[in-house]
């Protein structure tokens, strides 16, 4: 009955580390998006200005 909690026990942990792990992947997969979503704005934006000089 003991390794039996311990298995739970083990199962709660891993699931709490999934769980984890995804919001930080979650975390880091949405900052760089909008760092080049950020990085692709600024592009257009430049060639705006080119456009809008000439």
């Amino acid at each position: 009955m003991g390794s039996l909690a311990n298995l739970g026990d083990l199962f709660v942990i891993i699931f709490y580390l999934t769980v984890a792990a995804g919001i930080f992947a979650a975390v880091v997969l949405f900052s760089r998006s909008r760092r080049k979503q950020k990085e692709q704005l600024d592009r257009i934006e430049a060639k705006l200005n080119d456009l809008a000089g000439k």
